[in-house]
């Protein structure tokens, strides 16, 4: 495709390929900017599950709103060929940052706490990544802030209630980082997420992985049922509480590990405080700042140059035939030139309307999507809290549960020994005494935990019916970005549609204008006094293809 114009984009080089998809930079022509195009492999244009799951991607990464996450620009069709058109950032990407040197506990800590982030967006929305791994944690720099992470490729990503798109018990994910539970064939569902990103935080804190295998197959398999390596045994000078972060992150079992981001982003904000870090804002003095080649058209419009061509052509005429007007079908083809030119800026002023239109549209759909969307990880935050608060005071319960019954037993064996003391003396001894005393004190401690008990179940019950309040919510606001997304969707296809015939009824303007162009250039040619209107017609087709070097911004 290098080469190609595909739409509006020109194709400009090929990217990388892996087993979801070929990328490619591009520039779209409309608005003037560097995008990147993914599209399927050729191998895999005709297999729908995989146009579905690219489709997938694309409407899923649409609702992630996120600074953290790889925007989606749109979603096109070309051949029955889908491709997705995302930003396309300079930078590198973590695997490469890993492999170039390691990174500093301040530099692995701020990185994780930001794909954390971007993780929590996501997964408010419903959204799992699937396939987290240093590949598709993109580091750039912004504004002067080194080390941005931008989450790319949601090539696996699903809704996380949509089972359509895979077979059951298929296997998704890279081995080295994939969770326990998709090794086992299993649904990924957010905590799965989190555990890929333990294995990276391992990696960046260690500079290895937390498990040895010679295959797909050994990874996989370490992922079920081995136990990985301490991260203390491999860097003795890693903070105890990065180490707890990273073996909490990797515990097999699900509900062993962090609830949510939500409650992984709190220890990863206490260990950056922790280390005190230097503000990622600073950029280190002397180092180069990389940007994208800029192409600036300096040329003369399409339509402008037509309209000169025909001049040009007029003067032809004028030239060949000075005693009077030129042959009918010259002149007709000359005065097609201007009506056509004519035909096509009033088209040309169409597909840009409409391309804005098309553009305001999407606008508004993300400003609809990240205001939505900030409030569903307002209530997804709060949620956590709660559930892990309720998490807490379970624990708490079931600890008073076990002193009341202590408290009881003790009071059952503070009443045996009261019984089994002769009652008929006049003095009481002093072994009744003390069983009256460790009969009241135990009475009193059994009734303070049932209070105790009480309580605590009401503050649960009360969490609990908060966290049913905002899973409607949530349920509500979900189902609000669908339908809007919907018709967003909908309303951004017929756009497109529009477009193309608009497109099509332009280049078929441009190819009567060829037509009519070749027939003067062919009438013309050889003609005394029309070499040098040639040259110019030359230097016209010089002047309007423009392309400056490229230059680091």
């Amino acid at each position: 495709m290098i080469g190609e114009a595909i739409l509006h984009y020109a194709v400009l080089e090929q990217m990388g390929a892996g087993g979801m998809g070929v990328v490619y930079r591009a520039l779209d022509t409309k608005l003037g900017r560097h995008v990147a195009l993914k599209f399927l492999p050729e191998s895999a244009r005709l297999d729908a599950t995989a146009r579905g799951r690219l489709v997938a991607e694309a409407q899923a990464a649409a609702r992630l709103d996120d600074p953290n996450i790889g925007v989606i620009h749109a979603i096109e069709e070309v051949d029955e060929r889908p491709f997705i058109v995302m930003a396309l950032y300079e930078g590198e990407s973590l695997r490469e940052r890993i492999d170039r040197a390691p990174l500093s506990v301040l530099e692995a800590t701020d990185v994780a706490l930001q794909a954390v982030r971007g993780l929590a967006r996501a997964h408010a929305v419903g959204v799992v990544h699937r396939d987290v791994k240093p590949d598709n944690i993109f580091l750039i720099n912004r504004g002067g802030r080194r080390n941005y992470v931008k989450l790319l490729d949601f090539g696996l990503a699903r809704l996380a209630h949509d089972g359509r798109l895979a077979a059951k018990g298929a296997v998704f994910g890279t081995p080295e980082y994939m969770s326990p539970e998709q090794a086992r064939g299993e649904d990924a569902t957010p905590v799965s997420d989190l555990y890929s990103l333990g294995v990276i935080f391992f990696e960046m804190m260690t500079g290895r992985l937390p498990y040895s295998a010679n295959d797909r197959d050994g990874f996989i398999e370490a992922h079920k049922s081995v136990q990985p390596y301490l991260p203390l045994d491999l860097n003795p000078d890693l903070d105890p509480r990065a180490a707890a972060i990273i073996e909490t992150l990797l515990r097999k079992g699900i509900d062993e590990r962090y609830r949510d981001a939500h409650h992984l982003l709190e220890d990863l904000k206490t260990l950056q405080r922790r280390v005190q870090p230097v503000s990622p804002w600073e950029v280190r003095e002397g180092e180069p700042r990389q940007g994208l080649p800029v192409v600036r058209n300096a040329g003369l419009n399409e339509v402008a140059i037509w309209a000169l061509r025909a001049t040009v052509f007029g003067r032809m005429v004028a030239t060949a035939y000075p005693g009077g007007g030129g042959p009918p079908k010259a002149m007709e083809a000359i005065e097609n030139i201007w009506r056509l030119a004519a035909s096509s800026t009033r088209i040309d002023g169409e597909i840009h309307a409409e391309a804005t239109r098309t553009d305001d549209l999407r606008r508004r759909g993300r400003d609809f999507a990240a205001q939505l969307g900030r409030r569903i990880e307002d209530l997804s935050r709060e949620e956590s809290r709660l559930r892990r608060e309720i998490d807490a005071a379970t624990v708490e319960i079931d600890r008073l549960r076990r002193e009341y019954e202590r408290a009881g037993a003790e009071l059952t064996q503070a009443r045996a020994v009261i019984s089994s003391v002769d009652k008929g003396r006049d003095e009481m001894t002093d072994e009744l005494r003390r069983a009256y005393e460790a009969a009241g004190a135990a009475a009193a401690r059994r009734q303070a935990r049932a209070e105790a008990v009480a309580k605590v179940e009401a503050k649960i019950g009360k969490w609990r019916e908060d966290c049913e309040r905002i899973d409607l919510q949530l349920v509500e606001y979900r189902e609000q970005l669908d339908r809007h997304a919907s018709v967003i969707e909908d309303d951004l296809q017929a756009s497109r549609q529009r477009l193309i015939e608009k497109a099509q009824e332009r280049d078929g303007y441009r190819a009567a204008l060829e037509e009519a162009a070749a027939f003067l250039f062919d009438h013309f040619q050889g003609r005394p006094g029309c070499n040098s209107l040639f040259e110019e017609l030359d230097d016209l087709e010089r002047s309007s293809i423009v392309a400056d070097p490229p230059m680091r911004s």
